[in-house]
């Protein structure tokens, strides 16, 4: 089974300066002209071929992903729109500037330790992994191994589903960068073992100009390559 999981366009949310989570923003011009890019880069791939498409029941996700359809010309195709993959509900963080984060809650790192995370008053990192698999065995275990599955969701979601899809450990996840908007990770999952080949990881290639202008400044933390990652 091919996946291509896909970080939202730029949302109204992205450009606040604030910690946004489940916040309903849609897209801004610049988000929909990155999905229409990610949506051209897919057609030379998908356009054709059987898809089935998912995505977080939050308006960014859903614009992401019908701009993507309709550059693929499968506006048509199976649809599904689901909690599962909505952002991390992050409380209390909701709204904040990075910087009152840091002051209020210097124990949350959402970068570096992301696997410990117990957002207050909101979701911790084992609510998200927990959505993460209900979401791969009540939609990606019942699919054919043949098929082509698109998924739009959202940052730290995404991350989580990565990781749960590679079959790492948690603490892995700490050394996985923020996706760029629309950035592809494309994986050959195979469901009845549950592991995953790595073809493309956080690729943004396909933005040139419109890529975010400060995004290697914020989501380029990792110090090690989490690819190469291995536990001893």
């Amino acid at each position: 089974m091919r996946i291509y999981l896909i970080r939202h366009g730029e949302s109204h949310g992205n450009t606040r300066g604030k910690i946004i989570s489940t916040t309903d923003f849609g897209l801004t011009e610049k988000g929909v002209a990155q999905s229409r890019r990610i949506g051209q880069k897919l057609c030379e791939e998908l356009k054709g071929k059987s898809i089935s498409a998912y995505c977080s029941s939050l308006a960014r996700a859903r614009q992401t992903l019908w701009e993507i359809l309709c550059c693929i010309g499968q506006e048509d195709a199976e649809t599904v729109e689901t909690a599962c993959l909505k952002e991390v509900d992050l409380g209390l963080l909701e709204g904040l500037s990075w910087e009152e984060r840091r002051q209020k809650y210097p124990e949350i790192d959402l970068d570096e330790k992301l696997s410990l995370l117990q957002a207050p008053d909101g979701e911790s990192y084992p609510d998200v992994k927990k959505r993460c698999n209900v979401f791969i065995e009540d939609y990606l275990e019942k699919k054919d191994d043949r098929e082509n599955i698109v998924i739009v969701s959202h940052g730290i979601t995404l991350r989580v589903l990565t990781n749960v899809l590679l079959n790492r450990p948690d603490e892995d996840i700490n050394y996985l960068n923020w996706m760029e908007n629309t950035a592809l990770t494309e994986l050959i999952w195979d469901k009845e073992s549950h592991t995953s080949q790595v073809v493309r990881l956080n690729d943004y290639s396909h933005l040139g100009e419109l890529k975010t202008v400060t995004y290697e400044n914020w989501g380029l933390f990792a110090r090690c390559d989490y690819l190469k990652l291995r536990r001893s």
